[in-house]
């Protein structure tokens, strides 16, 4: 290998080096891509100054630079000199380092694929013993090693960037992708191997020139043909199944997101406008459960018939997963002709599904989101249609919404809250206040009832209609529920040994709370570890929570009231429950906004 050669090799191996170094610092991308195109420009220099002195046959001094070497009589050449084709490969490489650089990419790989042929070729002249594979003439052989050498960096320039420009039609989970991928290796060493054969025989005086050109062209196509046809039998199932559902035949995700940037990429050119629809089925689990998943699995597949019968051929509808799906209008002039659509996707689920004699009815929300205004790239665009989801689906459901900035002000608020709230007992900020409970014909306070709030060094006063919910959500109810009940019969204690009149402390129980295996054996240990009288504690629940699982309900309470506990429920008779709910419990406690009523046994009421 000539010294100049060996140096060029070097430089190009650095500065594909560097390229990845760029993208793995943001901070100093400027310096890498100055450094970059400086270290590309050398090779490309190295290349075209040796390869203008063998076409112009001048004498540039570029041969001995830095090493002057002295030429064996036996090699040909000049001293010093790559092979043209050696040359030609520098600058095919540093041209392609420079547009990878600029972000190039096709055109990149493809200088880089013509390249790998050149060195490529070099390589068989030395498995075949043919200097035509090699170089045209005397000067021109590129050496074993460089030629090993130009393999490897055009292969690295080549899967330097592998989602991109060429690259893709390998890296694809396509068919195509998939069948480059197993072809890849066949296609690169089967026609050498086959040649390498031809020519032997050719050696052997078995055949002339003619008929070894024959033979080697019948044998690629018969064994590639072979191993085509062998790949093609399964990818079609294979293309079918990586791009659609199998459930509904409906397009998958992948695919869904591959249509949407295709879409956007054509908006941007002509200027127009995309709507994605971001659609998931109101309480389809409940199905799902009841039913079982073999009925969820039908109403799923009958509902993509549907919403599929809404769509003009242009408009895409995808199964995102479970009982989500989205859509893609790549063509609209109005976020008018978004909102209809949207309006008539829920009256067409409107009328009921019949599956194995259940009438099954179905609702769904849909958020809207609009390109360019709200994202212009696929990730934002399906994002933003998932918050205005969300919004639809926070507001009541069955209905459809466009989103808007301010829904993803008020989800940054709600994460916010949520963060702070992990922790925001441990830190004290977590209070309790207690409201007395007076009686109104004598003036004496008879009991308090707990109430939580939260006092935020950071956000003030938080309203508990926004962070119980949020606790309810995300199960910190249950945590917190226990250090209220925990704190508020501590203080009730305290307070009853300092010679206070003896009162009764009512706590919320929340749902999630009240559904807690272990509540039980919870709130003895509470009571054993502070010491309070079980006849001073009232627990309140709501009408909802009893009547959610009333068998369940009874059972609890009946536990709780034999253990001295009170039992209160609020908002009584805003639902369906009625009072035989409580006729074992010995005591009990009704409200709601408007009326009081306190009865002792409640048969008695």
């Amino acid at each position: 290998m000539k010294g100049n050669t060996a140096i060029a090799l070097i430089i190009g191996s650095v500065s594909l080096r560097f390229l990845h170094r760029k993208e793995e610092n943001n901070a100093t991308k400027k310096i890498w891509y100055i450094i970059i195109n400086f270290l590309a420009f050398i090779v490309i220099s190295i290349g075209s100054l040796t390869l203008s002195q063998d076409i112009f046959s001048i004498y540039l001094g570029i041969d001995k630079l830095i090493f002057k070497e002295v030429k064996p009589e036996n090699i040909p050449g000049l001293p010093g000199r790559m092979a043209p084709n050696t040359a030609l490969c520098f600058i095919l490489f540093g041209l392609a380092i420079f547009l990878l650089n600029k972000r190039g990419y096709f055109a990149a790989q493809l200088l880089s694929v013509i390249g790998f042929i050149l060195s490529f070729l070099g390589l068989l002249g030395y498995l075949y013993g043919l200097t035509e594979f090699y170089g045209i003439g005397a000067n021109t052989a590129m050496a074993l090693h460089t030629s090993i050498a130009f393999i490897l960096l055009f292969i690295g320039n080549l899967f330097a960037y592998p989602n991109q420009g060429l690259m893709t039609a390998i890296t694809n989970e396509f068919a195509g992708g998939i069948m480059a991928r197993r072809l890849a290796l066949a296609v690169i060493g089967i026609p050498p191997f086959l040649g390498w054969l031809v020519l032997e025989g050719k050696r052997l005086a078995l055949y002339d020139n003619e008929v070894g050109i024959a033979l080697l062209g019948v044998l690629n196509i018969l064994v590639l043909g072979t191993f085509i046809w062998w790949n093609a039998r399964t990818l079609g199932v294979i293309d079918y199944q990586a791009c659609h559902d199998s459930l509904t035949g409906l397009p998958n995700r992948k695919m869904f997101s591959d249509l949407l940037s295709a879409s956007l990429a054509n908006a941007c050119r002509r200027q127009g406008k995309v709507a994605v629809m971001f659609l998931d089925l109101d309480r389809f689990n409940k199905i799902n459960d009841i039913l079982g998943h073999d009925v969820g699995d039908r109403l799923l597949k009958a509902t993509a018939q549907r919403l599929t019968s809404c769509f003009q051929e242009y408009n895409i509808i995808a199964r995102w997963g479970g009982d989500e799906f989205t859509i893609l209008l790549p063509y609209i002039n109005n976020i008018e002709y978004a909102a209809k659509l949207a309006q008539k996707i829920l009256d067409t689920l409107k009328p009921p599904f019949i599956i194995d004699n259940h009438y099954l009815h179905i609702t769904c929300s849909i958020g809207i989101a609009i390109y360019p205004h709200n994202g212009e790239d696929s990730n934002s665009l399906i994002k933003n249609a998932d918050i205005a989801l969300y919004n639809v689906k926070k507001n009541g459901r069955n209905n459809y919404s466009f989103y808007n900035p301010s829904i993803n002000a008020q989800n940054s608020e709600l994460l916010i809250l949520e963060n702070r709230l992990h922790y925001a007992w441990e830190r004290g900020e977590i209070l309790l206040y207690y409201q007395p409970r007076v009686n109104i014909a004598t003036g004496k306070i008879t009991g308090v009832e707990a109430l939580v709030r939260w006092q935020s060094p950071e956000l003030g006063f938080v309203s508990p209609g926004k962070f119980i919910p949020i606790a309810e959500e995300t199960g910190l109810i249950v945590p917190l529920g226990e250090w209220i009940l925990y704190t508020a019969c501590t203080e009730i204690k305290d307070w009853l040994d300092l010679g206070l009149p003896e009162i009764r402390v009512a706590v919320n129980l929340s749902a999630r709370q009240f559904q807690q295996p272990n509540l039980v054996s919870m709130i003895t240990q509470i009571l054993t570890d502070t010491g309070l009288n079980p006849e001073i504690l009232e627990l309140e629940i709501t009408e909802t929570i009893a009547m959610q699982d009333v068998t369940f309900t009874k059972e609890k309470l009946n536990q709780l009231s034999q253990m001295g506990i009170h039992i209160s429920m609020d908002d009584f008779g805003t639902g369906y429950s009625s009072l035989e709910l409580f006729e074992t419990i010995s005591a009990a406690f009704f409200k709601n906004r408007s009326l009081l009523c306190q009865g002792y046994h409640i048969r008695s009421l």
